[in-house]
């Protein structure tokens, strides 16, 4: 029935498997492959793999992030065959079945190296308030560098099973469930988080997925009038929700390119009062990475379904539907915070009563206000049309599309009605607002795209090079989008330089805190006046990938190279991967990364996180992998 080829996959990843294909045609000497060991109906396999990243800014920059060692164990155990448990015990009601396990075991070493330099982010400003891994000034301690090295996960743990004498097959347990046409940026291949916490979109969305128990039904109709290969699927969480990304910040050093904007310790001048004040945020129990809600099938269960057909032209189409929580399509983000109140803790008129106790900030007392919020990640209906079709006559290309409409996508706002007033603790309004309010708005977001062997024959004379491009786009709806903002780095407003004569002057606004409990990390001011940031989102994005792989001495030889170019925020990123397969089982990568903003002077906050966030990221890795 093909369940396996309709699961989908990240089609970056097959165009390496296409190469490995024409290469088993071909034949060759050395070809890629992956080992297994058999004991009757069950397959084990997995590898061993060593990634080692250093970051280079600039040629005389070359900051060490990541020495990773990755442990895999993959069970296939077809214990249900022909009706048969183990050939011995009758199954009537299923004629096939499979076990299906995949261990990921990870160690970090860079978290026992833990060097003292600051680690990169999107500005200067972002090393420095973000800081070291461990040293002076560090915002990690033993116990966070220890939760980071580590990964123990059972990734994959699922039971397929083909009825018998039905058209329907069952995939139940911690899985993974892949729709869509697009590559590397979200649209419909929604189902499963991406963990971008020790590393970007860059990586193979098969390493990132942060797999969820699911149950999934498969009806295999048919024929169905003059559609062919016609079958529903429909999806179900009954508990798992998981954000829509995991995601965390500086000093971690792949994560987002900024400090975390919930973080304690921020401080900020208030010209109208002329005073520091430092928020302490209570988040009712809420978090980047978890809901005010229960984790049970009240609260946090999602449903999901699509069709799929094929046209008597050869048009491969699949209409879909996702009630769920928490969805970042396109360039939207998949939650937002929302402020309740913002408090200062003096009473009568615009009192802010007594400052933090034994701390100081550049030299000047710091009072605390309290700004009670939420991390709001909400259900939203999504609906998307997928489909692809070869022309054969003229391109002998595979055009492929990708349309998502989301409707409550959360966004942070500045529209004033949205924002909350500052009072005191008598409830007298300070006359001033919340510096973002919170609001949801619909958002359409598409793809177009192309997959096409071409000779290059100056490049390649005996394989052809596979090719494959893709035009996004991003539409939010409503008026007043320039309201809108994201997340900003600490190079943009509201961060500021103060006045000449004024404390931080001549810092650009940096200092460290002396005394208290943020005793020796490193801020950098914000006006309190300023509403949002830096960081404004366009009604319209857009993003330009193209990517194309070959295989060179029989197949033992695999270039892969991909360009995202930004022509809204005017950035760009460039890569290219080099794989030998020494042996069927021995694997040596060579892996780069460029980014550019060409020249400017500004942070570019592309909000794909393609190329303008990451500038300064430039990155080597080297990858050895053994496969048994």
């Amino acid at each position: 029935m093909g369940e396996s080829a309709r699961c989908g996959d990240s089609r970056w990843v097959r165009l390496l498997a296409a190469v490995a294909l024409a290469v088993a045609m071909v034949g060759g000497a050395t070809r890629p492959g992956h080992a297994t060991i058999k004991y009757g109906a069950m397959q084990v396999s997995g590898s061993f793999e060593a990634q080692n990243l250093a970051r280079d800014p600039s040629p005389t920059e070359f900051h060490f992030i990541q020495q990773r060692n990755t442990f895999r164990l993959r069970i296939d155990w077809d214990w249900v065959q022909n009706g048969n448990f183990l050939d011995k015990v009758n199954v009537p009601f299923a004629e096939s079945s499979k076990l299906f396990m995949l261990y990921r075991g990870v160690y970090d070493s860079f978290y026992d190296i833990a060097p003292t330099e600051n680690q990169i982010g999107q500005t200067i400003f972002d090393d420095k308030v973000g800081g070291p891994i461990d040293g002076t000034g560090s915002r990690f301690n033993n116990s966070t560098r220890s939760a980071d090295k580590f990964e123990n996960q059972l990734r994959e743990f699922y039971i397929d099973t083909k009825l018998k004498d039905l058209p329907v097959s069952l995939r139940t347990g911690r899985q993974q469930v892949i729709w869509g046409e697009s590559d590397q940026f979200r649209l419909m291949d929604i189902w499963n988080p991406l963990d971008t916490t020790w590393h970007f979109q860059q990586e193979s969305w098969d390493n990132i997925r942060i797999a969820t128990w699911l149950a999934k039904a498969l009806w295999d109709v048919g024929d169905v009038g003059p559609f062919s290969n016609t079958f529903v699927e429909v999806v179900y969480n009954p508990f798992d929700f998981q954000p829509g990304a995991k995601v965390d910040f500086l000093p971690r050093p792949w994560a987002l390119p900024f400090p975390d904007p919930l973080r304690g310790g921020q401080v900020q001048y208030d010209p109208r009062i002329n005073r520091y004040v430092s928020p302490t945020f209570n988040l009712e129990g809420t978090s980047l990475r978890k809901g005010a809600f229960q984790r049970n099938p009240a609260d946090a269960s999602e449903i999901g379904t699509r069709v799929h057909a094929v046209t008597p032209q050869g048009l491969e189409f699949s209409l879909n539907y996702l009630y769920g929580r928490g969805r970042g399509v396109g360039a939207a983000s998949p939650f937002a915070v929302k402020i309740h109140s913002i408090t200062t803790n003096g009473h009568g008129q615009s009192a802010l009563g007594m400052p933090i106790e034994d701390a100081k900030f550049l030299g000047k007392s710091v009072y605390p206000v309290a700004v009670d919020a939420e991390v709001i990640h909400p259900y939203m209906h999504i609906f998307g049309l997928t489909g692809n079709y070869f022309e054969g006559d003229f391109t002998q290309a595979v055009f492929r599309f990708e349309s998502a409409y989301v409707m409550g996508e959360p966004f942070q706002t500045t529209d004033p009605s949205k924002r909350v007033t500052v009072t005191n603790e008598d409830g007298v309004s300070s006359g001033t607002l919340a510096p973002i309010g919170f609001e949801q708005r619909d958002v359409w977001a598409g793809m177009i795209g192309f997959d096409r062997p071409t000779w290059i024959r100056w490049l390649n004379s005996k394989a052809t090079w596979f090719l494959t491009g893709q035009a996004f786009w991003n539409y939010t709806t409503g008026a007043n989008v320039d309201q809108l903002v994201g997340n900003n780095s600490a190079g943009d407003s509201p961060y500021f330089t103060p006045k000449a004569g004024q404390p931080g002057s001549n810092t650009q606004g940096l200092g460290v805190w002396q005394g208290g409990q943020f005793n020796g990390f490193t801020e950098r001011l914000q006006d309190a006046s300023v509403a949002g940031n830096g960081d404004n989102i366009r009604r319209w994005e857009s993003l330009i990938t193209i990517a194309g792989t070959s295989f060179y001495r029989g197949g033992t030889i695999v270039p892969f190279i991909a360009d995202a170019f930004d022509p809204v925020n005017m950035n760009d990123e460039f890569l290219y991967n080099l794989d030998w397969f020494a042996t069927n089982d021995l694997i040596f990568s060579l892996q780069q990364k460029f980014f550019t903003a060409f020249g400017r002077t500004v942070p570019s906050n592309d909000p794909w996180f393609a190329g303008g966030r990451f500038t300064r990221r430039d990155e080597t890795g080297v990858k050895v992998t053994y496969q048994f």
